[in-house]
């Protein structure tokens, strides 16, 4: 599903008599995967011994991740991709492993939430003494992950 928005920002002359500056932001939306498990964040482990079994049980603040480009500000993406602009969620792990079958094994709790990628576009527009001319698209790539749950593996 594709959402586009629009922030229209002021620009600024250094000619107060001189063409002033406008820019419009755009974000669409190009994948989004609602099961993703970010593996570059442990949240908590824990072990036993070969045949046995062990539990996590911890809450844990995880940072809401949104790439920035272009001049946007993270709380117009945030707000393009559904979301609140805070910077972090509170999750919680509660997990019993499957038995352990060798010895060195570690369960292991990892954030999952909606990880979406986009497009941001940024279009620049001058304003002189006629109709606003467009002189400027730009375009960047991003992705963002909100945690809403927890996985848990064992490896």
């Amino acid at each position: 599903m594709a959402v586009a928005g629009v922030c229209a920002a002021p620009g600024a002359s250094a000619d107060p008599i001189g063409p002033t500056f406008r820019f419009v932001y755009s974000v669409k939306v190009t994948s989004t995967h609602t099961a993703a498990v970010n593996r570059d964040r442990v949240l908590a482990t824990c072990s036993a011994g070969k045949g046995g079994t062990c539990s996590i049980s911890k809450s844990r603040s995880v940072a809401r991740t949104i790439d920035l480009g272009l001049g946007v500000s993270r709380g117009f993406v945030a707000g393009q991709l559904g979301w609140s602009k805070s910077s972090s969620v509170t999750v919680t792990a509660q997990c019993t492993s499957p038995v352990f079958t060798k010895s060195g094994q570690v369960y292991r709790a990892y954030p999952q939430g909606i990880r979406k990628r986009y497009t941001i576009t940024k279009k620049t527009y001058s304003y002189g003494s006629k109709k606003p001319k467009l002189i400027r698209i730009e375009t960047t790539g991003g992705v963002a992950f909100n945690p809403k749950g927890v996985s848990c593996y064992l490896s």
